[in-house]
């Protein structure tokens, strides 16, 4: 008895893992995927891939629930086709504890919409000064920290991190900023702070915070990794390649919206387009995605930031930072490194899926007969408008927004999401 509930046909198939690119029938049943065969039919027009790692994603919870839930958060993921996620720990109270962190982990999961990867704070409160108890946390499968929102400014601090994550092959995640260059600031220093008259962040607080993580890196003379969030700046990104061409544990990521966006966005749209890093200039966010084509940025994450409008409609100098990503991370940064770059879409899902994988030091997903299923099919013509969201929040400045490309189905160890619906 034929046992198959669903063959896709004539899909194109990405598969990262193995260089994979054709089009392809597949056919699944609830839970795993049966046979993969080339098509006999007419090409669908349709993609087919692995579920999405997002490495840097806020999920609010605990202490921000009126922002974001653990449930909101995943559904949000979910429908942007993200299947697994880094979650960060600048929450109240701080995930600085192994019992904390596993237990929200552990909440989110019982959910069954993702997988969570938990990245809870190098220094206790993510007060840049003492260690947490780095080993219990190893003990518990955990290898990846971040004082996210705040660098680890303490450099005997980093240094004793990258030499106790060594052993296990930890990875400390910086937040980079110069905090006494980026305080009070709240746009890009240049035509956006002239123009709205607010104090502006220089590109030199994230690269000198960069460059001082890699110098203590190299001196600590470890095999412990560095990971570089967010960045902004090409200065930021140059020093983080040359590192990794050094030999050293360096990798970093860039976001959507550095992608897509630049200051003129934040002085058009005020706070909600204010975020930290702060967009750049045309001339940078240019050069960023010319650094991406060229294969300098190991990955691109949406650091979704939900905020409450009440957090979000204040004045430009003191709103809060930060924009939800989860839902146009696939689409924007398609439509950027596609149009504007002319990468090849298997090159722009691998910084979506492999490369965030190994960072955060998790199988990275894959489409394979026998294989749990964890896939994502996904119209890359359509064009919709980003008219609501699954997140408890609603601060982005695509929503309201015509989008190419569009995620219409997705499996992770079942059906979860089809046509904007869950199923």
């Amino acid at each position: 008895m034929d046992e198959t509930n669903e063959i896709l046909r004539g899909v194109r198939l990405f598969n990262p893992v193995r260089n994979f690119d054709e089009i392809v029938d597949v056919a699944f049943q609830h839970d795993s995927v049966q046979w993969i065969r080339k098509t006999s039919g007419t090409p669908s027009g349709l993609w087919l891939f692995p579920g999405l790692v997002d490495l840097h994603i806020h999920l609010r919870t605990p202490g921000y629930e009126d922002a974001e839930t653990l449930e909101t958060g995943l559904r949000a993921a979910v429908a942007g086709g993200v299947t697994c996620v880094g979650m960060m720990p600048n929450t109240t109270p701080p995930l600085d504890s192994a019992d904390l962190t596993l237990s929200v982990k552990k909440k989110g999961e019982s959910l069954g919409l993702a997988d969570i990867v938990p990245i809870p704070c190098v220094t206790m409160g993510s007060a840049g000064v003492n260690c947490t108890d780095l080993e219990s946390f190893a003990g518990s499968g955990i290898t990846r920290f971040s004082d996210d929102g705040c660098p680890v400014e303490s450099d005997k601090a980093l240094m004793e991190a990258f030499l106790r994550v060594a052993p296990f092959n930890g990875v400390v995640i910086e937040h980079p900023e110069v905090t006494a260059m980026a305080a009070g600031g709240a746009v890009n220093l240049g035509l956006a702070s002239t123009e709205t008259g607010v104090k502006g962040i220089p590109e030199s607080a994230e690269y000198l915070d960069v460059k001082r993580c890699i110098g203590i890196l190299r001196n600590s003379g470890s095999r412990a990794g560095l990971h570089l969030t967010h960045l902004s700046s090409p200065e930021s990104v140059r020093l983080a390649y040359k590192a990794s061409l050094e030999g050293l544990r360096v990798t970093c990521d860039v976001t959507p919206h550095h992608l897509a966006l630049n200051e003129r966005a934040v002085i058009d749209l005020g706070p909600i387009a204010k975020m930290n890093p702060p967009l750049r200039s045309e001339e940078s966010r240019k050069e960023i995605v010319h650094m991406v084509r060229e294969g300098m940025v190991t990955a691109v994450a949406s650091d979704h930031a939900p905020h409450t409008s009440t957090r979000k409609e204040l004045p430009l100098s003191t709103a809060a930072f930060g924009i939800i990503g989860l839902e146009t991370l696939l689409p924007v940064t398609l439509d950027i490194l596609g149009r504007e770059a002319g990468m090849h879409p298997m090159d722009i899902i691998r910084l979506l899926t492999t490369a965030p994988a190994a960072i955060l030091g998790t199988l990275p997903p894959e489409i394979a007969a026998g294989k749990p299923l964890n896939m994502v099919l996904f119209d890359p013509e359509r064009q919709w408008i980003y008219s609501r969201t699954f997140s408890r929040s609603s601060n982005s400045p695509f929503l309201g927004k015509k989008i190419t490309g569009k995620v219409l189905r997705v499996w992770f160890r079942r059906e979860l999401y089809r046509e904007d619906e869950f199923v």
